[in-house]
Parts: C-alpha cells; sequence; structure tokens
C-alpha cells in the first residue's frame, strides 16, 4: 500500500500512487512512520498538572486520613506524627505548584513522604 506522509511528521494518508501526493507530502510505500505527537499547548500543560496534582492530592489524603485520627486520638507514635507532618508539608508542596517559574512545562514534583529518591 502506498502512502502520503505529511513533511512535519503529524499523519499520513492511503493513495493510490505517487501522483496522488501534495505539495506538503511525501510518498511513502509500506507501513508508514508513527505520526510526531504535537506538543501540548501551555493550557493542555497546565491541565494534565493540575489533574496529576489531584490525583497525588487523593493519595495524599489517603495516607494522612489514619495518621491524623491516630494524632486527634492520642494514640500515634512519634514515627506517625513525624510521616503527618511529612505528608502535610508534601501537599502543601502539591498545592503550590502552579507558583513554579517553569510551570506547566518544568515542574519539580515533591518527593512523596517514606520513599527514597536516588
Amino acid at each position: 500500500m502506498s502512502y502520503a506522509v505529511r513533511k512535519d511528521g503529524q499523519g499520513f494518508r492511503a493513495i493510490d500512487g505517487p501522483e496522488d501526493i501534495e505539495s506538503h507530502e511525501t510518498y511513502y510505500e509500506g507501513v508508514p512512520p508513527t505520526p510526531i505527537a504535537l506538543p501540548l499547548s501551555a493550557g493542555e500543560a497546565a491541565n494534565r498538572a493540575r489533574e496529576a496534582r489531584e490525583q497525588l492530592l487523593s493519595v495524599a489524603a489517603n495516607r494522612m486520613g489514619p495518621l491524623q485520627d491516630a494524632v486527634e486520638r492520642n494514640k500515634a507514635t512519634p514515627d506517625e506524627v513525624r510521616m503527618l507532618d511529612m505528608w502535610k508539608d508534601y501537599r502543601i508542596e502539591l498545592n503550590r505548584i502552579e507558583l513554579q517559574q517553569g510551570f506547566p512545562s518544568s515542574i519539580v514534583w515533591p518527593p512523596v513522604p517514606g520513599e527514597q529518591t536516588p
């Protein structure tokens, strides 16, 4: 099968032969190359970052709940109090990602409490 592949790499279409290509296309026989993805717009990148943040905040809330319960009931160990403080700091940092200078194209995500960093 023959294809007209866009010169910008953004897609292709099936054609009968080389006479069917247009000026912005090249002729290609066989399996066409995988299209190159367009970069995200600033708005799309910001929305994806916010969605990722919301997922991480949900995880944080699930981790914090039992720790907060233990603290409120005066049943928390020193390690649990420390972990709750770490999760609270993590949540604060997540909520401030939009204030980072490189947002949304360059985000420094805070490390997850209790996970080792390389």
